[in-house]
């Protein structure tokens, strides 16, 4: 026994060793190609009747999806006519800010011709009493004032001359208001 056979022997003693290997190489693979079967089968039979289940839904959604675009249409429409009434109704409100205005106007026009008025007299008394009036002054009197001071003048006609406006303490702005006292009263400076 040479070297050689020696070799020979070993070598398909090697030989044989790879192919017993190979063999249960390849049985193992097939057991494991068989379990993977086996679960995809399985998933597979679980998976059929949620198709089937999704299957009849999308059958019973097909006249649902017919009625979407008439709803879509009817949904355009109405956002349609609501932005026409949204314009309309911004029409109505700058109408309305416009009378607005124009009523602020008129207030505005119509307190400076009482101003106006107010001190023309305010002016007027004070030439009459000998007493400079402050132009911005106002004469206001209420129902209590202009009854007190038709009491005192019935009383005193002469001394009402001589009476002076007295000016109330309370103040608007730069606006002064002058009330009447009696006609004792002394001129008090409402600045």
């Amino acid at each position: 026994m040479d070297v050689l056979h020696i070799a020979l022997i070993i070598l398909v003693a090697v030989g044989i060793w790879a192919v017993c290997e190979l063999a249960l190489t390849i049985r193992k693979t097939r057991d494991s190609v068989e379990q993977v079967t086996r679960s995809a089968n399985e998933a597979i039979e679980q998976v059929q009747p949620i198709i089937a289940k999704a299957d009849g839904m999308v059958d019973e959604l097909q006249p649902s999806v017919k009625n979407i675009q008439p709803l879509l249409d009817k949904a355009g429409t109405a956002v349609d006519v609501a932005t026409v009434d949204l314009a309309t109704l911004n029409d109505i409100l700058n109408d309305v800010s416009d009378v607005s205005g124009a009523a602020s106007n008129v207030t505005n026009t119509v307190s400076r011709v009482a101003d106006s008025a107010a001190n023309g007299v305010a002016q007027a008394v004070g030439k009459l009493t000998g007493r400079p009036v402050h132009p911005k002054q106002q004469l206001t009197e209420s129902s209590q004032a202009s009854g007190q001071r038709d009491a005192d003048q019935q009383s005193d006609a002469p001394e009402a001359a001589h009476m002076a406006p007295e000016a109330d303490a309370t103040q608007a702005g730069d606006d002064s208001y002058v009330t009447y006292g009696s006609a004792n009263s002394d001129v008090v400076d409402g600045e």
